[in-house]
């Protein structure tokens, strides 16, 4: 009878391993997991402090400062004009608007041809007087000085009202508190067209320096107004002083507040050699004071 082996029955038998084989076996996946861990610290849990820097804000960038000095240029009839708006850190701020002498001088009062450095010019002085007070100042290249083009038909006056305009629509400017600031003949160019002035906004206040404005003219000035003027010539003081003062009082809407302040000893158009800084040509230092105490004091 031939012998058939069945399935299974020639293989060796199992046997269980013996239970202290199983505890070392144990020990040593134990000992080889621990040694895992220690070699690789990255793949371990996150600690406490690295948990809180994940989770904590991430701080903005830092604002841009905005800048001080904003270039712009605007059209009076036939003229592209170059100005600009010089503010103070804070904003809305209040305004002056510079209205210069008639004829060609830039926006630092230079006239062209002067090798007089821009920083040193009579209005840029003035301007960074007033900046640093806290007033924005808005001031033009005339036609045909600095970078503004010549323009056949563009005036004095034109250029004044369009100046004006451009100046009162910047978002950095509180448009309650704008006030005219005119310069010897850039006295009449407010005064003759001051209505026109009105309808753009009315100004807070009205500074005349070195004022070539008589009575008649001034009346059309309905805002609080200061004249400075230097006390060499009597015209400065009762023509283009103490009479536009009274007339003004007695105008026919009522009284009109002005302010009459001469500068003893100062030469014509309120300028004199600034010894403190080599001998340059600046608006007095005593005007400029005045100046700017009395628009602090017309903040409203």
């Amino acid at each position: 009878m031939s012998s058939r082996k069945l399935p299974g029955l020639d293989t060796p038998p199992r046997t269980e391993p013996r239970p202290g084989a199983l505890l070392h076996r144990a020990r040593a996946l134990f000992a080889v997991a621990l040694a895992w861990l220690v070699a690789a610290p990255a793949l371990a849990s996150p600690s406490v402090a690295e948990v809180a820097a994940a989770a904590a804000p991430v701080p903005p960038d830092p604002v841009a400062r905005r800048p001080s000095r904003v270039q712009t240029t605007f059209e009076s009839v036939d003229a592209v004009v170059a100005a600009e708006w010089d503010f103070p850190e804070h904003s809305p701020a209040p305004l002056v608007v510079l209205i210069p002498v008639v004829g060609r001088i830039d926006r630092h009062g230079l006239r062209p041809g002067t090798d007089e450095q821009p920083e040193n010019g009579v209005y840029a002085r003035l301007t960074k007087a007033l900046v640093e007070s806290g007033f924005a100042v808005f001031r033009y290249d005339q036609p045909g000085a600095g970078r503004s083009s010549p323009g056949r038909f563009a005036t004095d006056r034109s250029t004044a009202l369009e100046a004006y305009t451009k100046a009162v629509a910047h978002a950095r400017v509180d448009p309650e508190r704008v006030f005219l600031l005119g310069h010897s003949s850039g006295t009449t160019t407010i005064a003759s067209i001051f209505p026109r002035f009105e309808s753009v906004q009315k100004p807070a206040g009205v500074v005349f320096l070195d004022s070539v404005v008589g009575e008649y003219d001034a009346a059309r000035v309905h805002a609080p107004l200061l004249i400075v003027n230097p006390d060499r010539d009597p015209d400065n003081r009762y023509r283009y002083g103490e009479y536009v003062v009274e007339s003004r009082r007695r105008g026919e809407d009522g009284p009109l507040e002005t302010k009459l302040v001469i500068i003893d000893d100062s030469g014509p158009g309120l300028l004199a050699r600034d010894s403190k800084d080599g001998g340059s040509v600046a608006l007095d230092r005593r005007a400029v004071r005045a100046t700017i105490s009395w628009l602090r004091a017309h903040l409203r």
